[in-house]
């Protein structure tokens, strides 16, 4: 990646519905070249897709809670079977392997937290193999960042 491809890239983070004649303007290039680039960063996988970035509040989530889950055992069974759950559920918004003392962690949306306790944590208790589930409900959000440092 050069400075025209981190430029594009800088571009599209401010405003992923910036028209192409716009990030060509804002990179000093012309938009045959721009539409170019921005065909082989998503060639490459490096733009992977473009979507809205959605106020959860406005939309009835108003609860954020990360969750940390630890299997019984390492088996290739027990994490098929706990991802597959996970990517079934849709109010985890993301999971993680972790290293340290929990094996999982996930981002959880719910309207409540009725709402999580019925839709998740009851859920992932029931999983097979899950031996501790512990949940941290967060209160503010001080930095949400959807961009990344391109220097």
């Amino acid at each position: 990646m050069d400075r025209f491809d981190r430029a594009i890239i800088a571009a599209l983070q401010d405003d992923a519905r910036m028209p192409i004649a716009e990030i060509a303007e804002r990179v000093s290039l012309s938009a045959t070249p721009v539409s170019r680039r921005l065909k082989h960063l998503e060639e490459d996988g490096i733009i992977r897709g473009y979507a809205p970035i959605l106020d959860m509040r406005k939309l009835g989530f108003e609860l954020d809670a990360y969750v940390l889950i630890n299997l019984e055992t390492h088996n290739d069974e027990n994490i098929d079977r706990f991802e597959q759950e996970i990517l079934s559920n849709p109010y985890v918004v993301s999971c993680n392997a972790v290293t340290g003392d929990m094996d999982y962690l996930l981002h959880v949306i719910a309207r409540n937290v009725d709402h999580l306790n019925q839709s998740t944590l009851k859920a992932l208790v029931r999983i097979p193999g899950v031996r501790d589930v512990k949940s941290i409900i967060a209160l503010e959000a001080i930095k949400s960042l959807q961009s990344v440092p391109l220097d």
